[in-house]
């Protein structure tokens, strides 16, 4: 062990140790450079450290600076290792903190895709409803109005903008409504456009009725309309007989122009069962060789074929079916009965019932 101690520490400078005290370094000559870098110090000379003994441990080497094992250095690398540690915890928190944000934007995005078709397709929804509720028609005024109103009501939910899941589950929700309310708007109208189908049934059922009722009043008023055209043709008086000739105030016939001082017009009023009895007037007309019927007065006149005409003389009769004679005088003024030939038409309640003429000369 002594022997030990006095060899020469391979780690000192000059063969000194380092607990003896260090002279001053004398500078180096090129000599001296030149002898350490050749000289080999023999095997086994003093400066090769010594075997240790078996069975003991080679001291190692005390660190330069004097520190001992186990001192500053190993305090060092602990707190290297504790701050690797912090860096690989922290660089583990970022990324599992990148891969959470990472994951939640995915998640984002397609609950944003989501929402987006859940939109679309409620849009499109909204769209059939609107088209169903404008399809129907009725002629229920309060129903027509109920309609607009849900009209109204989805043109108003398809101006929002529904942007998250709330909105959406309201938007749904309102759809939903939409629906049901729609399906009784349909069995309403359903309902009444089948009534209104019946009723129009009915209504031309009874159309026909009323234009078959009103074809047969129609032919029945004709034939009602031919019958009293028939009686009243039936029923007209017939003046038959008639004989119109020139007379003296006393009566007698005068075939001279100068002696005749009236007209007087004679007939038969034929027996006719269908015609009324009661009072009739018969109106004569005497028309002069120059055609101007013989006129007592202006006044003298009477309705025939809608216009009023003149007459020479009338008479009221009251008839009661049987034949009935006659007769109707015409007086004449001075100097107007003429040379010529005369003729005599009969009237009967706008009818002619008879004529004749005669000739003076």
């Amino acid at each position: 062990m002594s022997d030990q101690n006095n060899q020469p520490d391979l780690f000192s400078v000059g063969g000194e140790t380092e607990d003896a005290p260090r002279q001053a370094e004398q500078p180096k000559t090129v000599n001296d450079v030149k002898f350490e870098r050749s000289y080999i110090p023999p095997s086994g000379s003093y400066l090769d450290p010594p075997k240790p003994a078996r069975g003991s441990r080679t001291p190692k080497p005390p660190r330069q600076g004097g520190s001992a094992p186990g001192g500053g250095s190993g305090s060092r690398r602990v707190l290297n290792i504790i701050f690797g540690l912090v860096i690989l915890i922290l660089l583990g928190a970022v990324g599992y903190l990148m891969y959470t944000m990472s994951e939640q934007q995915k998640e984002a995005d397609e609950m944003r895709v989501t929402l987006e078709m859940q939109k679309e397709r409620l849009t499109g929804e909204l769209n059939e409803l609107y088209a169903s509720y404008d399809s129907l028609r009725t002629q229920n005024d309060s129903l027509n109005s109920l309609v607009e109103q849900e009209k109204q009501r989805i043109t108003d939910l398809l101006k929002i903008k529904a942007s998250n899941a709330r909105k959406i589950q309201i938007y749904e929700s309102e759809v939903t409504t939409l629906r049901t309310v729609l399906k009784s708007y349909i069995f309403q109208v359903d309902s009444l456009n089948q009534a209104n189908l019946k009723l129009q049934a009915e209504n031309r059922e009874v159309q026909t009725r009323i234009r078959e009722a009103t074809s047969i009043n129609r032919q029945l008023e004709q034939q009602n309309k031919n019958l009293t055209q028939q009686v009243d043709q039936a029923s007209v008086l017939k003046a038959i007989a008639v004989v119109a000739e020139p007379i003296d105030n006393s009566g007698a016939v005068q075939k001279r122009i100068r002696r005749a001082e009236k007209i007087r017009v004679c007939f038969t009023l034929a027996e006719n069962n269908l015609a009324k009895p009661g009072p009739r007037r018969i109106y004569c007309r005497i028309a002069n060789p120059d055609e101007r019927v013989m006129v007592k007065s202006p006044q003298d006149t009477f309705e025939y074929q809608g216009n009023r005409i003149p007459f020479s003389a009338m008479r009221e009769v009251e008839y009661e079916g049987s034949a009935l004679e006659v007769c109707i005088f015409y007086e004449a003024a001075p100097g107007e009965i003429v040379e010529g030939t005369y003729y005599v038409d009969l009237y009967l309640n706008g009818q002619q019932i008879g004529t004749t003429s005669f000739s003076l000369r």
